[in-house]
């Protein structure tokens, strides 16, 4: 067996599966545009998209600090489904039924427009639509399971349990209950974004990669002027969809904070290995912990299998690095455990996905106050690839003057709280959720495998050690 405790952090699988692309052109210079996108992640590209079909008149520039696919999209799962962050209960006590119901609508509706848009622009990123299933693995996470969906069936967004062979079927062994979205799209989002760059090109916009954004100056009038360490642009609008990459530019320093969760991909599986999944291998499967596991299969049958605790990075790179080391072990633990013929399968990738959320679990999608002709789009509490295309599509809608482009909450900034005490909160809760995780667990049905471990093979597959 290969110690994969022990293999270094590596590029997203998606990217070492994907032939190499040449980067874009930086931006050089001096220049003008309509519209800048800042960030060339799924949000940043999308809202491009649908930005150039609404106003194909508009001049629209993308900036990426590194290259395109480097950043919290290239480094998911992949996996599209419906849903917020933010629990049902609370969405429906916070803002009323009519919008609690637009905004589990509007996740859904993320994912039928990317659909449609893989589709439009034939862009070729193994997508799949397949199931997402959400499992408990307690009595506790069975009876929370329940007031979700009980809300749900009040909106008129029901959904039924699966029986407990489907459940086995659909997720593995070891499940209490659980109940499946089919409105879910499974993607290579490395290949998505690629895919989504060549296209928005296409349609006139100008993108440029390795243009980290260093500052925003108001400028003449309503415009904004934009530098990098080579080029300055002058915009009428500026969208900020840097998600956990803000740095500096994070319009929102006391109500978003990155946080980082992590990744494995195994070596692709055998028959034999297929087999004693007890699971079939279709669709994205998320346990109901706080530190959730997710986990899904590739085209060419490795399993991504992603959770563990999530953590706000220190800016240290040592002590991050120690950190990241000790959830992809953790990860690795809990991956065979779940799974336990994997127990010799070669870990050939682990990474780390940067992302930002809220103390509320709810995107900030609205202007900057105080710097106008600019908006940010992020924070997306882990559920950015749904959330971020249906707000590009609004933000499109916003451009073109369309009625329906309005946002099913209101969010103009999110919790606030002094900057230290943010993180220091963020830290102190997240500890708290993997402590209550710890005690729950101990009611959880012991995984019984599906068939016998399959024997011990050799792989020729570059290991990475």
């Amino acid at each position: 067996m290969v110690d994969a405790t022990r293999c270094l952090d590596t590029a997203p699988i998606w990217v070492q599966l994907s032939d190499y692309v040449p980067t874009g052109p930086a931006l050089r210079g001096s220049t003008r545009a309509d519209l800048v996108i800042v960030g060339g992640g799924l949000a940043g590209l999308a809202t491009a998209y649908y930005a150039a079909l609404a106003r194909p008149d508009l001049k629209i520039t993308v900036l990426e600090a590194g290259r395109i696919g480097a950043g919290a999209t290239g480094a998911s799962t992949g996996i599209v489904g419906p849903g917020l962050k933010m629990a049902i209960p609370v969405l429906r006590k916070k803002y009323g039924d009519t919008l609690a119901r637009a905004a589990f609508d509007a996740s859904q509706h993320g994912v039928e427009l990317l659909a449609e848009l893989i589709r439009a622009a034939a862009i070729e990123c193994d997508a799949r639509p397949e199931p997402h299933t959400l499992a408990a693995l307690t009595p506790r996470q069975r009876d929370r399971m329940a007031v979700h969906l009980s809300h749900l069936e009040q909106l008129g967004r029901g959904i039924g349990w699966l029986d407990p062979e489907e459940l086995t079927e659909r997720a593995g062994p070891g499940f209490l209950a659980g109940f499946s979205y089919d409105n879910v799209l499974l993607v290579d989002p490395y290949r998505l974004l690629v895919g989504l760059a060549d296209t928005v090109r296409e349609l006139g916009v100008q993108v440029h990669e390795y243009s980290r954004v260093l500052e925003l100056i108001p400028a003449r009038g309503q415009t904004t002027r934009l530098t990098t360490t080579a080029a300055d642009i002058t915009a009428d609008r500026v969208l900020l969809a840097v998600d956990g990459y803000a740095r500096d530019l994070n319009p929102f320093p006391h109500s978003v904070v990155p946080i980082r969760a992590h990744v494995l991909a195994t070596a692709p599986l055998t028959d034999d290995q297929m087999a004693g999944l007890g699971w079939n291998g279709r669709g994205g499967i998320i346990d109901q912990r706080n530190y959730f596991n997710y986990y899904r299969m590739t085209a060419d049958r490795r399993l991504v299998f992603g959770g563990g605790p999530v953590i706000v990075p220190t800016g240290d790179p040592v002590h991050d690095a120690r950190s990241a080391d000790a959830v992809h072990q953790r990860l690795l633990r809990e991956m065979t455990a779940r799974f336990p013929v994997l127990h010799d399968i070669p870990v050939v990738a682990r990474w780390t996905a940067r992302a930002a959320s809220t103390q509320d679990r709810l995107p900030v999608v609205s202007p900057v106050p105080g710097k106008p002709g600019v908006y940010h789009a992020g924070a997306w509490c882990g559920h950015g690839l749904s959330l971020a295309v249906d707000s590009a599509w609004r933000f499109g809608g916003f451009l073109s003057g369309r009625t329906d482009s309005e946002l099913p909450w209101t969010q103009p900034r999110g919790f606030a709280l002094p900057k230290r005490a943010l993180e220091a909160g963020t830290r102190a809760y997240l500890r708290a959720l993997d402590i209550a995780d710890r005690q729950d667990m101990r009611d959880a049905v012991p995984v019984t495998p599906a068939a016998a471990p399959a024997p011990r093979t050799s792989s020729k597959e570059v290991v990475h050690s």
